[in-house]
């Protein structure tokens, strides 16, 4: 099973952090193609300080943190799916 769709991912990083930028967000989502599992945020950051250097460690922190809270929204049951 794959992450979450990664396009909503990035509307939702660049909504609520525009500062980080598009190209940022983009990079690390594409070099991860999913949030890291807990606990593996050190490695996910060494692997992107890497193959990513132009993105910086602190963007990359925050980007980790902002997709990992879509993961867990994404994965909430839909209120308006709910039965009455």
């Amino acid at each position: 099973m794959s992450g979450p769709d990664r396009g909503e991912a990035a509307d939702y990083i660049l909504s609520e952090r525009p500062e980080l930028g598009e190209e940022a967000v983009w990079a690390v989502l594409n070099e991860l193609e999913a949030p890291p599992a807990a606990g593996q945020e050190d490695l996910a950051l060494s692997l992107l300080s890497a193959a990513r250097p132009e993105v910086p460690a602190r963007a990359a922190r925050a980007i980790l943190a902002e997709w990992r809270a879509y993961a867990e929204l994404a994965s909430e049951p839909d209120w308006e799916d709910e039965e009455p």
